[in-house]
């Protein structure tokens, strides 16, 4: 768990280096509801691959 932790953190730095105002979002970081889906689906991916790898 601690490997996708870091993993997930360092895909996110990133964007929170490239974060600005505007439009009322989360934060800084505005186009945050742009990226929910992508983000959500990756969560359900990552979740998907860890069940599979714990029930083998």
């Amino acid at each position: 768990m601690s490997k996708f932790l870091i993993l997930t953190l360092s895909l996110l730095t990133p964007t929170l280096a490239f974060a600005h105002e505007g439009h009322g979002g989360v934060g800084l970081f505005h186009h945050f509801m742009n990226m929910a889906p992508a983000l959500a689906l990756l969560v359900v991916i990552a979740a998907g691959i860890m069940w599979v790898k714990k029930h083998k």
